[in-house]
């Protein structure tokens, strides 16, 4: 059984991302938990704009359980319900070693990306595990019915197409964007079979040398909505993680601007 991670953010008990989660746990026959984070310190700012005493708010995030148990009942999902004082993104990020991957929100990033980079995205600086992400500005429904892997044969995308198996072996069509780079026989590491173990496990998936390079978050996103991809699974960090975070590259720019489900690994 797959045992999932939904970070619940807000007290909606109607948004897109908790129906999303519990609809892919239902047709996955998944283990769901609902994780709320509560911070121990509101920084002034923000506790003056609070409507509520955020005193008030671990007692008011346990009291969700019985909606959340009742949630899960109704969609015919086994799950369970966890509040976690948060001292930093870590909290996350240890919690999810123990789930096979992470559903999360995507914030909306502008020009200056800033505004995405919420607890969900910086997780992925700690060890974590793999990460299912909803763009704010995506409105579908997760299907997970054409998936594209963004193939470039490093660890990291490797890691990600693992964790994302059950998933594709659902899909009705598998697009992988073949963009690794050969090396010089020899000296360079053999290229992972991943055509070879995708068929091993039941996936038989359309293949397609990426001329564009295949770390462009802008090439990669064109390519995904021309094949109507409703998934699209990257390896995140391609370069060194302070490096992209600070000077830009693919991963930022995916995280800034996605408008289709991300599933993603460093």
């Amino acid at each position: 059984m797959l045992d999932l991670l939904v970070n619940i953010e807000e007290f909606d008990a109607d948004a897109a991302l908790i129906r999303n989660a519990l609809a892919l746990a239902s047709r996955q026959q998944a283990f769901l938990t609902g994780l709320q984070l509560v911070p121990e310190y509101f920084p002034p700012a923000e506790a003056a704009a609070c409507t509520d005493d955020p005193e008030d708010r671990p007692s008011a995030a346990q009291a969700r359980r019985q909606w959340w148990m009742q949630r899960c009942g109704h969609a015919g999902v086994a799950g369970e319900w966890e509040v976690r004082h948060r001292l930093h993104v870590d909290a996350l990020a240890k919690r999810s070693q123990l789930a096979d991957f992470v559903i999360g929100r995507l914030r909306a990033g502008g020009a200056d990306g800033d505004s995405g980079y919420d607890e969900v995205i910086r997780a992925l600086f700690a060890p974590s595990s793999p990460m299912l992400l909803l763009p704010d500005r995506w409105q579908g429904v997760l299907q997970a019915r054409r998936v594209v892997i963004a193939w470039n044969g490093s660890g990291t995308v490797a890691r990600a197409v693992k964790a994302a198996l059950p998933l594709l072996q659902r899909a009705a069509a598998v697009h992988v964007l073949d963009g690794e780079r050969r090396g010089l026989p020899g000296i360079t590491l053999p290229p992972l079979p991943l055509r070879a173990w995708l068929q091993r496990h039941g996936v038989d998936a359309q293949w397609e040398n990426f001329e564009g390079d295949p770390g462009a978050g802008r090439n990669l996103l064109d390519r995904a909505h021309q094949l109507d991809a409703d998934l699209l699974v990257v390896g995140a960090w391609g370069r060194l993680r302070i490096t992209e975070l600070i000077l830009g590259g693919a991963t930022r720019w995916l995280l800034e601007h996605a408008s289709l489900p991300l599933f993603i690994a460093h």
